[in-house]
């Protein structure tokens, strides 16, 4: 019998919301005795921030390390399309969003929709901001 292992990506943004849907993202894979990664995806083609949100990226990237996820960082001009890529290389099997910022330009249910369509095998959680 073929039993796939659970994988759970977190995406995670420079907020300091994003404490919490890692913290979500280890009780899951946690329940599922599954494996933990986090993901911060670049908008453009550089990683490497230069104001305060490199400090929380730090701060958000350690608390991923200390719950054992695998903490991942990457660029691209399309988010959707690169974190698609991401959870097709890793073979996820569970994805972790939060609800954005409803004053952003780009809404949070055209993500999770562009997503869910992009990867109707795997199971998402959308959680909402506190």
């Amino acid at each position: 019998m073929n039993i796939q292992a659970r994988k759970v990506l977190v995406c995670i943004t420079a907020q300091s919301n994003s404490k919490r849907l890692i913290q979500y993202g280890y009780d899951v894979a946690k329940s599922l005795n599954g494996e933990l990664h986090v993901l911060h995806v670049v908008k453009g083609n550089n990683i490497f921030i230069s104001d305060d949100s490199s400090r929380l990226l730090q701060n958000l990237f350690e608390y991923g390390s200390a719950r054992n996820a695998v903490v991942h960082a990457l660029c691209g001009d399309n988010v959707t399309e690169t974190i698609n890529k991401f959870v097709k290389s890793y073979k996820i099997t569970d994805l972790v969003l939060g609800v954005l910022n409803d004053a952003l330009p780009v809404k949070s249910e055209n993500v999770y929709e562009k997503l869910k369509w992009k990867m109707p095998y795997v199971e998402i959680h959308l959680l909402e901001r506190e």
